[in-house]
């Protein structure tokens, strides 16, 4: 007999936080700026762009790779599944994990939440510093 899948949860932009993993959310997609685009050895092109989303509680910038940007298009609601907060240069960036999943919105599927109504972009998650910090062992 075969275990039954777990329905997916989904966050919101305000809730992702730095160092945490599989997070799933749907976002409009704001913004998208090709970053560094190279031909390599054998002739392909990589690709990386920054891609600003958001629902209604803020922003964050997407870290995007190859055949990833081409189904970021402005306006275009997404849905990212399992998707990893890192910091890069004190900021944060949200990363599609190599297991992750990236989709049009609706992707129907039930379970997926409603795409968001209006884009809250006063809160841009990924503006916020952070600094690490070395903690002291008080033992």
């Amino acid at each position: 007999m075969s275990t039954p899948l777990r329905t997916a949860t989904y966050v919101k932009v305000k809730d992702l936080a730095p160092g945490t993993h599989g997070h799933n959310l749907v976002a409009r997609v704001l913004s998208v700026e090709i970053i560094s685009e190279k031909v390599q050895g054998d002739g392909t092109t990589s690709r990386i762009a920054e891609v600003l989303i958001g629902d209604e509680t803020g922003t964050v910038i997407v870290s995007a790779w190859n055949e990833q940007i081409d189904l970021f298009i402005v306006g275009r609601n997404v849905v990212v599944r399992n998707a990893d907060v890192v910091v890069r240069r004190g900021f944060v960036r949200l990363r599609i994990s190599k297991w992750g999943k990236l989709a049009s919105h609706p992707d129907g599927i039930k379970s997926t939440p409603k795409a968001p109504g209006k884009v809250h972009t006063e809160n841009n998650m990924s503006a916020i510093e952070y600094e690490l910090v070395a903690v002291e062992d008080t033992e």
